[in-house]
């Protein structure tokens, strides 16, 4: 039984007894003894953990523990929270000491780990084949949008496999600045940025002023930026950028034309009417699916 012997309830539920009718071991006479038993590599728990932790790359090691400060944090018995930590030691004393110190428990007092030392980089994300093909890209709208800003990004998109989603307040039509019209798929009732590869903001000036006063759009914005995906506004949509927590969106515009800038996966476009260049640019960050430098600041694993 995978949870027995445990500590809480007198270990109960327990594993059932002959009485209960439960499975039993039984002996049989055959050119031999034939008895179920596993093979003595079922008792090595841990060196394939130590083998996959060294793999990973840093932004995706601090991924991990986050995910178990989210995970054991949850836990409300200090005994069982200390025991998980005591676990990870089994794999690695950074690791352990890492999720103590984000879920109050204390690290381990001698120093763990299975000695293998050995890595592959085919376990690592960082070296997935990265492409944009069947990614979803949540795409921010409200009357007044520009309808030539979001037909050409969606245009683009369709070449490579890309799914836009059109998101607003209200399911229905929406209305453009020259009076074209585009249907709503999603609201923020139904949907979230969670569910979602990428972020764009078309220009616009009614829609992005309406979505500005909507904190159910500055917070899809903020969500996706701090899961690190891939977020890009065009024209005005720019100011919707600008309005959230994203601390470094630039932006310019020239005589000449439109300048795109492109940092951490966040890409924005001034004075254009031609976003060709725009959306290609976008794409090229989409298909990195994360773009973890952006928490690279506050990273606790050392490189």
């Amino acid at each position: 039984m995978s949870y027995s012997p445990n500590s809480l309830q007198n270990n109960q539920p327990h594993p059932a007894s002959e009485n209960e009718d439960a499975y039993v071991h039984y002996t049989e006479k055959v050119e031999g003894r034939k008895i179920r038993e596993r093979a003595g590599s079922f008792q090595d728990f841990y060196r394939q953990a130590t083998l996959f932790w060294n793999s990973m790359s840093n932004a995706e090691k601090q991924h991990i523990i986050e995910a178990f400060h989210f995970e054991v944090g949850k836990v409300k018995n200090k005994n069982i929270r200390q025991q998980v930590v005591d676990m990870f030691n089994n794999i690695d004393s950074q690791l352990a000491a890492e999720i103590a110190r984000g879920i109050g428990a204390s690290p381990p007092e001698l120093p763990g780990g299975t000695g293998v030392a050995d890595s592959s980089p085919a376990v690592s994300q960082e070296n997935t084949i990265k492409l944009p093909n069947t990614r979803r890209v949540a795409i921010l709208l409200e009357n007044g949008y520009n309808h030539q800003d979001v037909m050409q990004v969606i245009d683009a998109f369709k070449a490579v496999a890309v799914h836009p989603v059109i998101i607003s307040k209200q399911k229905g039509m929406l209305t453009s600045i020259d009076g074209q019209q585009i249907e709503v798929q999603e609201n923020y009732i139904t949907s979230g940025s969670v569910m979602h590869d990428a972020v764009y903001v078309p220009g616009g000036r009614n829609s992005v002023n309406s979505l500005m006063t909507q904190g159910d759009a500055i917070h899809f914005i903020n969500e996706a930026f701090k899961h690190c995906k891939a977020i890009a506004a065009s024209n005005e949509g720019v100011d919707l950028l600008i309005s959230s927590d994203i601390n470094h969106v630039s932006i310019a515009e020239s005589d000449n034309g439109s300048m795109i800038f492109s940092d951490t996966g966040v890409v924005t476009v001034g004075n254009a009417s031609d976003l060709n260049d725009f959306a290609q640019e976008f794409i090229k960050a989409i298909a990195e699916h994360r773009h973890w430098a952006r928490q690279m600041h506050k990273e606790l694993v050392p490189a």
